[in-house]
């Protein structure tokens, strides 16, 4: 069941109980996945990434660059960069669960990349100028509450003229039905794009494996509009240099709006870079 919240809670308790929730849906989802990741990559060279996504990361160009993940949950997206032949690469999930598999992962295929357990907003400050790019991937800017402060702490952490590359879910998709939607209307519009408020979910978050439960933990996602994201971004001094809209579902909840070819945007990708000022 998804509710609009009323109650305003304090940014702590929005990534903690979203760290409570997925640190409960990871075993199901390790269940559904954990080994075909595993075997996939003991591959040499191995990579996972979407098209839209490896076009932006080869953009930039990442060989033996320094690259940070935020939000990276199991780790395969930083396996596959690192694959790419970046230099430095160092993953920050705050799912325990999360960064132990991850961990498992890059030590079982060999692969030299760090996976450190931290809310993004307390990434220490031993990771200050440290990238060369720091990189969101599909569904993680939802989680987090406040994007000019999660933007402060992206431009401490890159160095001069380093890249902010995020492939991401569109918000205009979160105005339409998911695909366990009953209607037959799948492009009509249920939701208002400008959300004041987080949505509240207390369903089980396994998109994985298709598992359904109920949850006693509330998990907080924030719709970002288009506007959030880049003003945030000039807040703190990241210029937008490349911007790109998909009709490719990332969500993986809206495939029937993408197999539909209605034109509609359901993905994007970002790439912003620090100014000189910090």
């Amino acid at each position: 069941m998804i509710e609009k919240k009323q109650e305003q809670l304090t940014l702590k308790q929005y990534t903690e109980s979203n760290k409570a929730a997925w640190n409960e849906v990871m075993p199901l989802h390790q269940k559904a996945a954990k080994e075909r990741w595993d075997n996939a990559f003991i591959q040499p060279g191995f990579i996972c990434l979407e098209k839209h996504e490896l076009d932006l990361i080869t953009r930039i160009g990442i060989q033996e660059k320094s690259i940070a993940h935020l939000c990276c949950n199991n780790g395969i997206e930083l396996l596959s960069i690192k694959n790419l032949g970046a230099g430095e690469c160092v993953g920050f999930d705050i799912s325990e669960l999360a960064i132990q598999e991850a961990r498992e992962r890059a030590k079982r295929s060999g692969i030299d990349c760090q996976y450190v357990q931290s809310d993004v907003y307390d990434i220490g400050p031993e990771y200050t100028a440290r990238f060369d790019m720091v990189y969101f991937s599909a569904g993680g800017l939802g989680w987090l509450p406040n994007l000019k402060l999660l933007f402060a702490k992206v431009a401490r952490m890159l160095r001069r003229d380093g890249a902010l590359c995020i492939h991401e879910i569109h918000p205009f998709s979160e105005m339409l039905p998911f695909d366990n939607y009953e209607g037959d209307d799948v492009l009509r519009v249920i939701e208002p794009y400008f959300m004041a408020e987080p949505y509240v979910e207390y369903a089980g978050l396994d998109y994985v494996g298709g598992t359904e439960y109920d949850s006693t933990i509330p998990q907080y996602w924030f719709v970002h509009t288009l506007s959030d994201i880049q003003m945030a971004m000039i807040q703190n001094q990241i210029a937008l240099e490349y911007f790109a809209e998909y009709e490719t579902d990332i969500s993986a909840g809206h495939q029937r709006i993408e197999q539909a070819k209605a034109g509609i945007p359901l993905s994007y990708a970002l790439l912003g870079r620090k100014g000189d000022t910090r």
